[in-house]
């Protein structure tokens, strides 16, 4: 690679702009880096888009990165940000699920009868505490997700209660999200020890979602319908109606008091 560039604008797509070889005739070898703010490990990532190459031309260039990299960009941006969102529900889910059977049947996973009286309450915290992770990726990523299928919903008006509710439940979640990076940041400068147990900030913090991760559960499969018809340059012909979304139970309180 005789010479390179990257290519970058405030709106966050990074391009590396490379020589197709030594006669520049030949034109040039354009690609897009992935979001470094969202996506750590990118390497053989399925859905990245391939690189193209450009004419030498710096117009017909520049139609060719507007019309055909920058539209399959934003596309493998949506459906990796998609794709994250709902594994992220489907854990979360499963786990509630082993954790709402052990509760009926007084058994855990493996069929063994619950010994201890605080077994269940020991499981309960158990999964609050690993909610706040598992989480993650919806508060993540699902921002640019929803802010996509917004322009599907002219298409799909039905869905618009469903985006809406979604984007109320994220923005819910602000303060915890805030509150984990500002513990991010502090942990550069000051020693562990001098914070808050991680435990028990991820307890506390898994807490607070669960009325917005209750929503998303709830609506998981409605969800997953509008993301997908709403991936970039597929729009859905005029007229289109949505089927009637399928609203999933919500998740209750993991931990209920006996005493209340």
């Amino acid at each position: 690679m005789p010479y390179a560039a990257k290519l970058d604008s405030d709106t966050g797509i990074e391009l590396l702009l490379a020589e197709h070889g030594p006669d520049p005739e030949r034109g040039y070898l354009i690609g897009a880096f992935a979001s470094y703010e969202e996506f750590e490990d990118s390497y053989d990532n399925p859905h990245a888009p391939a690189s193209i190459t450009l004419p030498a031309e710096p117009g017909p260039a520049a139609q060719v990165i507007r019309d055909t990299l920058l539209p399959a960009y934003h596309r493998a941006l949506h459906e990796r940000r998609t794709g994250a969102v709902l594994a992220a529900l489907d854990a979360i889910r499963a786990e509630y699920d082993i954790l709402q059977a052990m509760r009926d049947s007084g058994r855990i996973s493996d069929g063994v009868p619950l010994r201890s009286p605080t077994a269940l309450t020991e499981a309960a915290k158990v999964f609050v505490e690993r909610v706040w992770l598992e989480f993650l990726p919806v508060l993540t990523y699902a921002p640019g997700v929803l802010a996509n299928c917004t322009t599907a919903l002219p298409h799909h008006p039905a869905d618009a209660g469903v985006v809406h509710r979604l984007g109320d439940a994220l923005a819910s979640c602000t303060p915890a999200m805030q509150e984990w990076q500002r513990r991010l940041r502090e942990l550069r400068f000051r020693p562990p020890m001098s914070l808050e147990p991680p435990e028990q900030l991820r307890t506390r913090l898994g807490r607070q979602v669960l009325p917005s991760l209750g929503a998303w559960l709830a609506e998981a499969d409605a969800f997953a319908r509008i993301a997908h018809a709403a991936r970039p340059g597929d729009a859905p012909p005029p007229g289109t109606v949505a089927p009637a979304p399928t609203v999933r139970p919500a998740l209750p309180p993991p931990s209920p008091s006996p005493h209340r």
